[in-house]
């Protein structure tokens, strides 16, 4: 999404059309949520909401775009239940 690019390199839209990564990264949360008409539980981290969030293995407002698509979770949270630790998260599980 962030590079205007299909998996297999194809441009299909100009820096213009791109959108930022906190765009992006709201576009899959808060976006899903709502395309699902379930905006009033997931998608943000409120009260009341379900606790659903992950653990990446590195920063992905500073990562190269092209070292996105290798990110890794290192703890994965669902309703407030860790559903998957790697690592150093192991013990949290």
């Amino acid at each position: 999404m962030l590079d205007g690019k299909t998996v297999g390199g194809l441009s299909t839209r100009g820096p213009d059309e791109t959108p930022g990564r906190e765009d992006a990264l709201r576009l899959y949360t808060v976006g899903s949520a709502w395309f699902c008409f379930n905006e009033t539980r997931p998608g943000t981290l409120d009260t009341g909401k379900l606790a659903d969030f992950a653990i990446l293995d590195r920063d992905f407002m500073s990562v190269r775009v092209e070292q996105i698509g290798a990110t890794a979770s290192l703890l994965t949270v669902v309703g407030g239940k860790v559903v998957y630790a790697a690592d150093a998260f192991a013990s949290a599980k």
